[in-house]
């Protein structure tokens, strides 16, 4: 019987280690609509930031805990919907959003467009224990929606109000985890979550093909320290296909020990990348990450078979498969650090297997990876407004600001925008919902403008208005 009792114990604390549990939220402070407009040019409301700390699994599936950023919209007696962020690479542990450091200024912003957001630190980060598995597509999918349940009751505490949709978004590393919290969402959970619409962001969504070519090629390669990260995550996800290949195993014995001390967290990721950088120029002559890998290991990896290190990689490609929801693919050819084609094949083959509506859009033939971030945000925020409800909790219809009349609407040739209360418009930008800004008109200083619409399409579009009293929006449909 003591056995009996021993064995149901048991079971009992391992399935709530795994029921995605709140252990703890801390209230971090506040930021205003102004002061998110005045930085960042976007914002419509207040939000409040909360650390959470909860259960999830790590990489190899066993109980875990974690950490990460609830991001919430203030405004009384409205209903917003919920958004999965996904942070991009970090330089270590403190690196993360729960610490408001990590990129939490994207999420930021999207939470002040009224999206109720969380973002995940990621498991071997922030207050998780135990190494960080890079590019680990099932851990990071597991640490977002394992948040997103844990939080899931919240609101009644914090006085906050959600609604039924879900939209899913991150950058670089972000956009591989956010395409796979996407793909387990869809897979695994549709009983309980429907996605409504979702955007990656110039994400490394075929590991073992794309990423490969244009780190271990004939170019050069100003990231070298991602290899190294990757080689460490592949062998904490996978001990046993792993178990005779450690970081001596894939790399020249000169680059590992700034590898180990990056490993044993004594340098943070961009210290390390200076070091393989500098060790690659004196050795070699150039920064081609080739250089730092074995003879014996490299033919592998570039030939994709079946030995331990390439099947690794293979694991954690998040492309082949099909989205409900509707789906951008957004990027950059000028991209420095995630090969483009990442995005291209990543449609082809969705497509193929019968994605309902997804698109990759080029935002830059120029642009590197960091100057690829506004535009794809920027295309992100108009592509949802397509989809996105904020209602009222007393009469659950459609929130508008009662301060400003755009008309007709439907309109045709010409529409009118007029404010009320001293307010004033201050300028004007038109943007199709694929993120395109199709007009803008500035230096206005005025409380009533009709502009015309004679050169654009039928179709639907978003009006972004910049005011006195902050950024409002207001979506058009042109008819003739």
């Amino acid at each position: 019987m003591k056995n009996l009792i021993l064995v149901i114990l048991i079971s009992f604390i391992t399935n709530s280690l795994f029921s995605q549990e709140l252990i703890s939220y801390d209230f971090l402070g506040s930021k205003s609509k102004a002061e998110i407009v005045d930085e960042y040019g976007f914002g419509t409301y207040d939000v409040d930031f909360y650390k959470i700390v909860y259960t999830t699994k790590n990489a190899v599936n066993q109980p875990d805990t974690a950490s990460g950023l609830l991001i919430v919209p203030v405004f009384e007696n409205l209903v917003f919907p919920s958004l999965i962020y996904q942070h991009g690479t970090v330089g270590s542990r403190e690196d993360v959003p729960s610490n408001l450091q990590g990129g939490y200024q994207l999420p930021m912003i999207l939470a002040s467009m009224g999206y109720i957001t969380t973002a995940a630190d990621f498991i071997g980060l922030g207050d998780s224990p135990g190494s960080h598995p890079y590019i680990h597509a099932e851990s990071e999918a597991n640490a977002a929606i394992d948040m997103l349940i844990a939080v899931k009751d919240l609101g009644e505490t914090l006085d906050y109000n959600k609604n039924e949709q879900l939209f899913i978004t991150g950058y670089s590393q972000g956009g591989h985890a956010g395409m796979a919290a996407h793909w387990y969402l869809e897979r695994d959970y549709s009983d309980q979550f429907t996605v409504t619409a979702a955007s990656h962001m110039s994400g490394p969504y075929s590991v073992s093909e794309k990423m490969i070519e244009s780190t271990l090629g004939d170019d050069e390669y100003f990231f070298v320290a991602y290899l190294a990260n990757v080689a460490i995550s592949m062998k904490t996800a996978y001990p046993t296909l792993m178990e005779n290949y450690d970081l001596a195993d894939i790399f020249k014995p000169e680059f590992i020990p700034d590898m180990e001390e990056f490993r044993n967290e004594e340098i943070d990721l961009f210290e390390l990348n200076q070091r393989l950088i500098d060790l690659l120029n004196t050795n070699y002559g150039s920064v081609k990450p080739k250089f730092m890998v074995q003879d014996s290991i490299l033919p592998h990896i570039l030939a994709a078979d079946d030995h331990p290190v390439p099947t690794a990689l293979k694991r954690n490609d998040v492309y082949d498969w099909a989205p409900k929801a509707p789906t951008r693919l957004f990027y950059c050819k000028g991209d420095d650090q995630v090969f483009w084609e990442n995005a291209v094949l990543a449609e082809e083959v969705m497509n193929a297997n019968g994605a309902v509506d997804l698109v990759a859009v080029n935002k830059s033939d120029t642009f590197d990876h960091g100057e690829c971030v506004s535009p794809a945000t920027e295309s992100t925020i108009f592509f949802w407004f397509a989809y996105q409800q904020v209602t009222s909790i007393d009469d659950d219809i459609s929130f508008g600001d009662p301060h400003i009349r755009v008309f007709p609407n439907p309109a045709s040739d010409e529409l009118t925008i007029e404010l009320s209360d001293q307010n004033q418009l201050l300028s004007l930008d038109i943007y199709d919902f694929v993120g395109n800004r199709v007009a803008r008109f500035g230096h206005l200083n005025t409380s009533r403008y009709t502009i015309d619409l004679s050169n654009l399409d039928i179709g639907n579009y978003l009006l972004m208005l910049n005011t006195k009293s902050g950024l409002k929006s207001q979506r058009v449909v042109v008819t003739r």
